[in-house]
Protein backbone atom coordinates (compact mmCIF):
# COMPACT_ATOMS: atom_id res chain seq x y z
CA UNK A 1 0.00 0.00 0.00
CA UNK A 2 1.46 3.36 -1.04
CA UNK A 3 2.00 5.93 1.66
CA UNK A 4 0.27 9.31 1.48
CA UNK A 5 1.59 12.48 3.13
CA UNK A 6 -0.87 15.33 3.62
CA UNK A 7 0.68 18.74 4.34
CA UNK A 8 -1.51 21.23 6.19
CA UNK A 9 -0.16 24.79 6.68
CA UNK A 10 -1.65 26.23 9.87
CA UNK A 11 -1.90 29.91 10.73
CA UNK A 12 -4.51 31.43 13.07
CA UNK A 13 -6.67 28.34 12.55
CA UNK A 14 -7.44 27.39 16.14
CA UNK A 15 -11.20 27.14 15.54
CA UNK A 16 -11.11 25.34 12.17
CA UNK A 17 -8.05 23.10 11.89
CA UNK A 18 -9.73 20.24 13.75
CA UNK A 19 -12.51 20.08 11.13
CA UNK A 20 -9.81 19.90 8.45
CA UNK A 21 -7.84 17.12 10.17
CA UNK A 22 -10.97 15.13 11.07
CA UNK A 23 -11.99 15.15 7.40
CA UNK A 24 -8.59 13.73 6.40
CA UNK A 25 -8.76 11.03 9.07
CA UNK A 26 -12.31 10.13 7.98
CA UNK A 27 -10.84 8.79 4.73
CA UNK A 28 -9.80 5.70 6.74
CA UNK A 29 -6.63 5.28 4.72
CA UNK A 30 -4.20 3.07 6.65
CA UNK A 31 -0.83 4.26 5.32
CA UNK A 32 -1.18 7.96 6.02
CA UNK A 33 0.75 10.77 7.65
CA UNK A 34 -0.69 14.22 8.28
CA UNK A 35 1.91 16.95 8.75
CA UNK A 36 0.66 20.12 10.44
CA UNK A 37 3.09 22.99 9.88
CA UNK A 38 2.24 25.69 12.40
CA UNK A 39 3.43 29.14 11.32
CA UNK A 40 3.73 30.98 14.64
CA UNK A 41 0.04 31.88 14.91
CA UNK A 42 -1.33 34.68 17.06
CA UNK A 43 -4.05 32.41 18.46
CA UNK A 44 -3.81 28.96 20.09
CA UNK A 45 -3.26 27.04 16.85
CA UNK A 46 -0.04 25.50 18.16
CA UNK A 47 -1.83 24.02 21.17
CA UNK A 48 -4.56 22.70 18.88
CA UNK A 49 -1.91 21.03 16.68
CA UNK A 50 -0.41 19.39 19.77
CA UNK A 51 -3.86 18.12 20.77
CA UNK A 52 -4.50 16.66 17.31
CA UNK A 53 -1.11 14.92 17.27
CA UNK A 54 -2.07 13.22 20.53
CA UNK A 55 -5.57 12.39 19.28
CA UNK A 56 -4.38 10.69 16.07
CA UNK A 57 -1.27 8.51 15.72
CA UNK A 58 -0.78 9.49 12.07
CA UNK A 59 -0.75 13.24 12.82
CA UNK A 60 2.43 15.10 13.70
CA UNK A 61 3.26 18.76 13.84
CA UNK A 62 6.24 21.03 13.28
CA UNK A 63 6.43 24.64 14.41
CA UNK A 64 8.02 27.67 12.78
CA UNK A 65 9.80 29.73 15.42
CA UNK A 66 8.71 32.93 13.69
CA UNK A 67 5.97 33.64 11.17
CA UNK A 68 7.39 32.80 7.73
CA UNK A 69 4.39 32.80 5.40
CA UNK A 70 2.55 30.06 3.56
CA UNK A 71 5.22 29.29 0.92
CA UNK A 72 7.95 28.67 3.50
CA UNK A 73 5.47 26.67 5.57
CA UNK A 74 4.57 24.42 2.63
CA UNK A 75 8.25 24.04 1.74
CA UNK A 76 8.94 22.81 5.22
CA UNK A 77 6.05 20.38 4.95
CA UNK A 78 7.13 18.80 1.65
CA UNK A 79 10.63 18.15 2.96
CA UNK A 80 9.19 16.60 6.12
CA UNK A 81 7.05 14.27 3.99
CA UNK A 82 7.95 10.56 3.87
CA UNK A 83 5.05 9.32 1.74
CA UNK A 84 5.12 8.12 -1.86
CA UNK A 85 2.73 10.94 -2.72
CA UNK A 86 2.27 14.36 -1.17
CA UNK A 87 -1.09 16.13 -1.04
CA UNK A 88 -2.05 19.53 0.32
CA UNK A 89 -5.08 20.60 2.34
CA UNK A 90 -5.50 24.14 3.67
CA UNK A 91 -6.47 24.40 7.33
CA UNK A 92 -9.74 26.24 6.65
CA UNK A 93 -10.86 23.65 4.07
CA UNK A 94 -11.92 20.01 4.25
CA UNK A 95 -12.13 16.90 2.05
CA UNK A 96 -14.72 14.22 1.35
CA UNK A 97 -14.27 10.79 2.92
CA UNK A 98 -13.39 9.14 -0.43
CA UNK A 99 -10.88 11.84 -1.50
CA UNK A 100 -7.70 9.83 -0.87
CA UNK A 101 -8.98 6.48 -2.17
CA UNK A 102 -10.27 8.13 -5.34
CA UNK A 103 -6.71 9.29 -6.05
CA UNK A 104 -5.25 5.91 -5.10
CA UNK A 105 -7.58 4.12 -7.55
CA UNK A 106 -6.14 6.25 -10.37
CA UNK A 107 -2.51 6.19 -9.25
CA UNK A 108 -2.44 2.41 -8.86
CA UNK A 109 -3.13 2.18 -12.62
CA UNK A 110 -1.07 5.18 -13.71
CA UNK A 111 1.45 6.19 -11.01
CA UNK A 112 2.87 9.12 -13.01
CA UNK A 113 -0.38 10.71 -14.19
CA UNK A 114 -1.23 14.22 -13.11
CA UNK A 115 -4.42 13.39 -11.24
CA UNK A 116 -6.93 16.19 -10.66
CA UNK A 117 -10.18 16.04 -8.73
CA UNK A 118 -13.08 18.46 -8.76
CA UNK A 119 -13.85 20.82 -5.90
CA UNK A 120 -16.57 22.87 -4.28
CA UNK A 121 -16.23 26.65 -3.99
CA UNK A 122 -17.89 27.79 -0.77
CA UNK A 123 -18.94 31.44 -0.62
CA UNK A 124 -21.53 30.85 2.07
CA UNK A 125 -20.29 33.60 4.38
CA UNK A 126 -21.01 36.24 1.77
CA UNK A 127 -23.67 35.12 -0.71
CA UNK A 128 -24.81 31.66 0.37
CA UNK A 129 -23.59 30.11 -2.88
CA UNK A 130 -21.59 26.99 -3.61
CA UNK A 131 -20.18 26.10 -7.03
CA UNK A 132 -18.98 22.67 -8.14
CA UNK A 133 -15.92 22.77 -10.40
CA UNK A 134 -15.31 19.54 -12.34
CA UNK A 135 -13.84 18.62 -15.71
CA UNK A 136 -17.03 17.19 -17.24
CA UNK A 137 -20.48 16.03 -16.23
CA UNK A 138 -19.73 12.36 -16.77
CA UNK A 139 -19.46 10.36 -13.55
CA UNK A 140 -16.51 8.38 -14.89
CA UNK A 141 -12.87 9.46 -14.66
CA UNK A 142 -11.52 10.97 -17.88
CA UNK A 143 -7.97 10.35 -19.16
CA UNK A 144 -6.16 12.51 -21.72
CA UNK A 145 -2.73 13.61 -22.89
CA UNK A 146 -1.64 16.47 -20.65
CA UNK A 147 -0.02 19.10 -22.88
CA UNK A 148 -2.88 19.56 -25.39
CA UNK A 149 -5.26 20.08 -22.44
CA UNK A 150 -3.12 22.38 -20.28
CA UNK A 151 -4.69 25.68 -21.36
CA UNK A 152 -8.21 24.29 -21.04
CA UNK A 153 -7.42 22.92 -17.57
CA UNK A 154 -6.17 26.38 -16.61
CA UNK A 155 -9.22 28.13 -18.08
CA UNK A 156 -11.52 25.81 -16.14
CA UNK A 157 -9.63 26.72 -12.92
CA UNK A 158 -8.48 23.15 -12.27
CA UNK A 159 -4.75 23.68 -12.82
CA UNK A 160 -3.94 26.55 -10.46
CA UNK A 161 -4.65 24.78 -7.16
CA UNK A 162 -2.41 22.49 -5.11
CA UNK A 163 -5.14 20.82 -3.13
CA UNK A 164 -6.91 18.96 -5.95
CA UNK A 165 -3.80 17.02 -6.98
CA UNK A 166 -1.32 14.38 -5.77
CA UNK A 167 2.43 14.87 -6.29
CA UNK A 168 5.16 12.23 -6.38
CA UNK A 169 7.24 13.08 -3.31
CA UNK A 170 10.49 11.72 -4.78
CA UNK A 171 10.19 14.02 -7.82
CA UNK A 172 9.75 17.04 -5.55
CA UNK A 173 12.61 16.16 -3.25
CA UNK A 174 15.07 14.86 -5.87
CA UNK A 175 14.60 17.99 -8.00
CA UNK A 176 14.63 20.29 -4.95
CA UNK A 177 11.35 21.88 -6.00
CA UNK A 178 10.15 24.66 -3.72
CA UNK A 179 7.46 27.29 -3.53
CA UNK A 180 8.82 30.72 -4.40
CA UNK A 181 8.87 32.58 -1.08
CA UNK A 182 9.51 35.93 -2.77
CA UNK A 183 6.02 36.19 -4.31
CA UNK A 184 2.54 36.13 -2.79
CA UNK A 185 0.44 35.70 -5.95
CA UNK A 186 0.66 32.73 -8.30
CA UNK A 187 3.19 30.73 -6.28
CA UNK A 188 1.03 27.59 -6.36
CA UNK A 189 0.75 27.54 -10.14
CA UNK A 190 4.48 28.22 -10.52
CA UNK A 191 5.23 25.18 -8.37
CA UNK A 192 2.80 23.00 -10.35
CA UNK A 193 4.27 24.06 -13.72
CA UNK A 194 7.82 23.37 -12.51
CA UNK A 195 6.68 19.97 -11.27
CA UNK A 196 5.13 19.13 -14.65
CA UNK A 197 8.29 20.26 -16.44
CA UNK A 198 10.83 18.27 -14.42
CA UNK A 199 8.65 15.16 -14.14
CA UNK A 200 7.91 15.08 -17.89
CA UNK A 201 4.38 13.90 -17.14
CA UNK A 202 2.50 12.79 -20.25
CA UNK A 203 -0.97 11.95 -18.97
CA UNK A 204 -3.71 13.65 -16.98
CA UNK A 205 -6.64 11.93 -15.28
CA UNK A 206 -9.68 13.87 -14.10
CA UNK A 207 -11.69 12.56 -11.17
CA UNK A 208 -15.12 13.96 -11.97
CA UNK A 209 -16.23 14.38 -8.37
CA UNK A 210 -16.06 17.55 -6.25
CA UNK A 211 -14.03 15.99 -3.44
CA UNK A 212 -12.32 19.07 -2.02
CA UNK A 213 -14.16 21.84 -0.18
CA UNK A 214 -12.56 25.24 -0.63
CA UNK A 215 -13.59 28.14 1.58
CA UNK A 216 -13.07 31.19 -0.59
CA UNK A 217 -11.55 34.12 1.29
CA UNK A 218 -13.44 37.27 0.40
CA UNK A 219 -12.14 39.53 3.13
CA UNK A 220 -10.46 41.59 0.42
CA UNK A 221 -6.89 40.78 1.44
CA UNK A 222 -5.87 40.01 -2.13
CA UNK A 223 -7.28 43.27 -3.38
CA UNK A 224 -5.01 45.25 -1.10
CA UNK A 225 -2.04 43.59 -2.82
CA UNK A 226 -3.29 44.53 -6.26
CA UNK A 227 -0.82 46.44 -8.35
CA UNK A 228 1.86 45.77 -10.91
CA UNK A 229 3.04 42.59 -9.15
CA UNK A 230 -0.43 41.07 -9.08
CA UNK A 231 -0.78 41.59 -12.82
CA UNK A 232 2.72 40.58 -13.90
CA UNK A 233 3.34 37.53 -11.68
CA UNK A 234 0.42 35.50 -13.09
CA UNK A 235 1.56 36.46 -16.60
CA UNK A 236 4.98 34.92 -15.89
CA UNK A 237 3.20 31.68 -15.03
CA UNK A 238 1.12 31.88 -18.20
CA UNK A 239 4.31 32.35 -20.24
CA UNK A 240 5.69 29.17 -18.66
CA UNK A 241 2.40 27.43 -19.40
CA UNK A 242 2.52 28.42 -23.08
CA UNK A 243 6.16 27.30 -23.34
CA UNK A 244 5.21 23.91 -21.89
CA UNK A 245 2.43 23.56 -24.45
CA UNK A 246 4.87 24.46 -27.23
CA UNK A 247 3.52 27.79 -28.48
CA UNK A 248 5.70 29.78 -30.92
CA UNK A 249 7.31 33.01 -29.70
CA UNK A 250 4.80 35.10 -31.66
CA UNK A 251 1.84 33.18 -30.30
CA UNK A 252 3.19 33.52 -26.76
CA UNK A 253 3.50 37.30 -27.19
CA UNK A 254 -0.01 37.62 -28.63
CA UNK A 255 -1.46 35.45 -25.87
CA UNK A 256 0.33 37.34 -23.08
CA UNK A 257 -0.82 40.72 -24.45
CA UNK A 258 -4.41 39.46 -24.48
CA UNK A 259 -4.06 37.92 -21.02
CA UNK A 260 -2.67 41.17 -19.60
CA UNK A 261 -5.74 43.12 -20.75
CA UNK A 262 -8.08 40.50 -19.26
CA UNK A 263 -6.13 40.48 -15.99
CA UNK A 264 -6.18 44.25 -15.65
CA UNK A 265 -9.91 44.45 -16.42
CA UNK A 266 -10.71 41.66 -13.95
CA UNK A 267 -8.73 43.23 -11.12
CA UNK A 268 -10.21 46.66 -11.82
CA UNK A 269 -13.71 45.17 -11.61
CA UNK A 270 -12.91 43.33 -8.35
CA UNK A 271 -11.40 46.45 -6.78
CA UNK A 272 -14.41 48.58 -7.72
CA UNK A 273 -16.76 46.00 -6.17
CA UNK A 274 -14.84 45.70 -2.90
CA UNK A 275 -17.41 46.86 -0.35
CA UNK A 276 -14.83 47.51 2.35
CA UNK A 277 -12.75 49.95 0.33
CA UNK A 278 -13.25 53.70 -0.05
CA UNK A 279 -13.59 55.13 -3.57
CA UNK A 280 -10.35 57.09 -3.21
CA UNK A 281 -8.42 53.88 -2.51
CA UNK A 282 -10.19 52.09 -5.36
CA UNK A 283 -9.12 54.86 -7.72
CA UNK A 284 -5.50 54.67 -6.56
CA UNK A 285 -5.33 50.89 -7.01
CA UNK A 286 -7.00 50.91 -10.42
CA UNK A 287 -4.62 53.62 -11.65
CA UNK A 288 -1.70 51.47 -10.41
CA UNK A 289 -2.83 48.61 -12.66
CA UNK A 290 -2.34 50.57 -15.87
CA UNK A 291 -0.62 53.96 -15.65
CA UNK A 292 -1.27 54.68 -19.33
CA UNK A 293 -4.99 53.87 -19.41
CA UNK A 294 -5.82 54.16 -15.69
CA UNK A 295 -8.23 57.07 -16.12
CA UNK A 296 -10.37 55.25 -18.71
CA UNK A 297 -10.17 51.99 -16.75
CA UNK A 298 -11.35 53.71 -13.58
CA UNK A 299 -14.15 55.60 -15.34
CA UNK A 300 -15.49 52.50 -17.13
CA UNK A 301 -15.51 50.36 -13.98
CA UNK A 302 -17.04 53.12 -11.88
CA UNK A 303 -19.87 53.42 -14.42
CA UNK A 304 -20.43 49.65 -14.37
CA UNK A 305 -20.43 49.69 -10.57
CA UNK A 306 -23.08 52.43 -10.30
CA UNK A 307 -25.25 50.90 -13.03
CA UNK A 308 -25.25 47.60 -11.12
CA UNK A 309 -26.14 49.37 -7.87
CA UNK A 310 -29.07 51.14 -9.55
CA UNK A 311 -30.23 47.88 -11.14
CA UNK A 312 -30.19 46.10 -7.77
CA UNK A 313 -32.10 48.94 -6.13
CA UNK A 314 -34.78 48.80 -8.82
CA UNK A 315 -35.18 45.01 -8.45
CA UNK A 316 -35.80 45.43 -4.73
Amino acid sequence: MVKISVVVPVYNAESIVERCVDSIISNNYDNLEVILVEDCSKDNSLEKCKELSKKYDCVRYVHNGVNMGVSYTRNRGIYEATGDYTMFVDSDDWIDKDYINSFIDVLNDNPMALTICGYVNHDEKYNGRTDNVIWSNTKKNVSAKLKPELKTIYDRTLLQQLWNKAFVTKIIQDNKLKFDESISIGEDLRFILEYIKVSEIQDVVFINKPLYHYMRDQDGSLMYKVGLESVEEPLKNLRSLYELIGYSKNKIKESIDSDRKKQVNLYAYLIMHNAGMKMKEKKRLIFSLDSKNGKILYKNNRNIYYKEKISKAIRR
